[in-house]
């Protein structure tokens, strides 16, 4: 389980990050999950693909690139279309609807990527299975949260790996950052001695 907690939705950031997912596909890892890419755009060019078939589309990155990575463009495979609903059924807000908007699942070499038109941090396993992902046989899943995921995805990985992907939640960019409507010193942006 990769979790990359600099492109977390629950923390502000876009969701459209791409170096992780860069990464797996240059790694060539095979069945692999990827949740998820935030952009409505792509979700609006795999459906003119269509099912089954395969097209070129670019694929996140586009709000902040210097920020997680910049568009990707992939030769993809469409696996699946939705309407983007589903019903949890783990322990954070297990019977309730959800909606990530129209979504597609899209096949890059060897790891399936879910691309959705609502951006949000995955907290149920049927993100995945709405969209025909089986979290259960893939060895590696990636997903964009920092904590939220534990309870539904925790208790199926084998290992939980927190990965700095350089999303806008990144640590690297805090030190940059202006602060400007904080007394200083403050830590841990400042060095304090007790």
């Amino acid at each position: 389980m990769l979790a990359d907690i600099s492109d977390n939705p629950g923390g502000g950031a876009y969701g459209d990050a791409t170096n992780l997912l860069r990464a797996m596909i240059a790694a060539d890892l095979q069945n692999a999950a990827f949740h998820a890419i935030f952009d409505p755009a792509a979700v609006q060019a795999g459906i003119a693909i269509g099912v089954g078939n395969k097209g070129r589309i670019l694929l996140g990155g586009k709000h902040a690139p210097e920020m997680g990575g910049g568009p990707l463009e992939v030769e993809a495979q469409i696996v699946s279309i939705t309407d983007g609903r589903f019903r949890c059924h783990g322990p954070m807000g297990g019977g309730a609807w959800r909606n990530c908007g129209p979504s597609v699942m899209l096949r890059v070499g060897g790891v399936e990527v879910a691309v959705v038109s609502r951006n949000g941090q995955a907290t149920d396993l049927a993100q995945l299975t709405s969209l025909g992902i089986d979290p259960l046989h893939c060895p590696t899943i990636a997903l964009k949260s920092y904590h939220h995921f534990r309870a539904a995805f925790e208790p199926i990985a084998r290992e939980v790996i927190r990965v700095d992907g350089g999303g806008m939640d990144s640590a690297a960019f805090f030190p940059r950052t202006d602060y400007r409507n904080v007394r200083r010193p403050i830590w841990p942006l400042d060095d304090i001695k007790l």
